[in-house]
């Protein structure tokens, strides 16, 4: 853990609550906060995707 990496970094300012939540969170599934919050963007984006591909589906029409 902690070597060098391909990936950017991205920071985030949240409330220390939901930090908390993340850190119990990840803990709990023994990774990161960094992973976790990783994970959750990747989930998103391509969820975003698909709506978007439905979107442009629908706007063919």
């Amino acid at each position: 853990m902690g070597g060098k990496t391909d990936l950017d970094r991205v920071v985030a300012y949240i409330p220390s609550d939901r930090k908390r939540e993340l850190e119990e969170w990840a803990q709990a599934d023994e990774r990161s906060v960094s992973w976790l919050v990783a994970k959750l963007i990747d989930q998103a984006l391509q969820e975003r995707r698909k709506q978007q591909s439905v979107s442009e589906v629908v706007n063919m029409r």
